[in-house]
Order: structure tokens, then sequence, then C-alpha cells
């Protein structure tokens, strides 16, 4: 797998705004309504899902963001029935390289957060396999949570910080999924729902929260752009005032 240095050219275009959000978190949720809506088995409406995932990252990069988190399996999602778990797994095995290529052709890297021991050894492999591929720390970055706990990995952050002897903020930030990069400015939600879910529970503390009706696979570049925009006009105080 080869990245596209030329992509980065794409990069240019910006939002005419004061303000563009540097890592945007997206939980990417309405994936079964839509396949239900549709007459379709839930299957379909993960696939319909990941097919939409490269063409939002890649407006979110075009319009100036850094860093999109793409919540693609939670913990809580292993609770679903087995078919669904099996299918969802086999569509990570057969997706997750191809999608990495179309990622890395738009001039970005890839890594997974979470615990990926959860997953057969083969998917492992594949995304130790993409992650190697990250050879431009400057490219914008595709962070995929995978088997996600925002809680898990709060009380795993904090159990390594004890093992250093050392329990502050900072050392609990360094043992984060996320260490080494900025907390999220704002997170979305499709699908209709407003809550967080477990996602980035730490990192989440002064994010800008936008909720939306429309289904994962239905939400497009123009929603994108509408949020965006709003988040350009809003005040973030960090509760200083």
């Amino acid at each position: 797998m080869k990245s596209n240095a030329g992509a980065k050219m794409k990069r240019e275009k910006k939002l005419d705004t004061v303000a563009v959000p540097c890592h945007v978190g997206m939980i990417m949720d309405g994936n079964r309504r839509w396949a239900n809506k549709h007459l379709l088995p839930r299957a379909a409406g993960h696939r319909a899902g990941a097919k939409n995932v490269v063409p939002v990252v890649d407006w979110a990069f075009t319009c100036g963001a850094k860093i999109v988190t793409l919540y693609v399996f939670s913990t809580e999602n292993a609770g679903r029935t087995e078919d669904e778990v099996n299918a969802l797994i086999d569509l990570i095995r057969d997706q997750a390289k191809p999608m990495a290529e179309k990622l890395f052709e738009i001039g970005a890297r890839v890594r997974y957060a979470g615990d990926r021991t959860y997953f057969p050894q083969d998917v492992q492999d594949i995304m130790n396999d993409v992650e190697s591929h990250n050879t431009d720390p400057d490219a914008p970055l595709v962070n995929m949570a995978m088997n996600y706990s925002g809680r898990s990995e709060i009380v795993r952050a904090c159990v390594l910080a004890a093992e250093s002897g050392e329990i502050t903020q900072e050392s609990i930030e360094r043992n984060l999924y996320t260490a080494g990069l900025p907390d999220p400015d704002m997170i979305i939600r499709t699908g209709g729902e407003k809550r967080l879910s477990n996602f980035l529970l730490y990192q989440a503390a002064y994010s800008e929260l936008f909720f939306t009706d429309t289904l994962w696979p239905d939400f497009d570049a123009k929603e994108l752009s509408y949020m965006f925009d709003e988040y350009s006009h809003r005040t973030r105080r960090f509760g200083k005032s």
C-alpha cells in the first residue's frame, strides 16, 4: 500500500469561515435503521456506512481538519447477536485494507484506537499492516476506534499511570489511546440520538457537540459543511469566562 503525496494539493480548498476544527470525532450511527428503511438486511446497512467513510473524511480534510476519529466498533457492539457481530468483523476484515488504500490516495494516514486483541489474529494483522504504512507524520490522520470504550480507556490509562509511579493528569493523558493528539474540537453524531455512548469520554470535556437525524449512510459533505460553519461561529471559552 502506498500513499499519494500529491493528494496534499487537495487541502488548499477550505471553508470561508473564521475557525475550522482541527480534530473531529464522528459517531457513525444509523446503519441498521438505514437498512430497515430500505428493506435490506442489517449487513447491507453496515456496508453502506463503510462506503460513506472516505467521502466524508475526504471533505473534512479538504475543509481544513487534520484529524478525524471514527467510532467504528464499540465494546458494546460485541454484545449484539452473534450473526451481526460476525458480519461486522467480516466487514472489517474485507474493507480495512481497501478503505485504507483510498484514504492513502487522498493523502491521509490511518491508525487504530482500542483493544484490538478482541479481534481474530488475521484482523489484528491487517490493522498492523495498515498502520505500518503511516510514513508521513504531517499527513491528516484517520483514527479508527475499534473495540473501543471510553470508560475502559480511562481505567487502562490510570492503571498504566499508577504502574509508572505517577498519577497526574499528564501521566494519564500519556496513556490514553489518543496520546499525542489534541482533544476533539467537535464531535458529530448521526442517526438522531443525542449522547456520546462511551466515545472519547475523557477527551470530550470541552468538545462542541453536533447531532443530526440524518442516518450515517446519508450523511454528506453538504451537511458536514453546515456543521463546520456553525462551529466557526461558536465561542469556545473552556470554562474561563
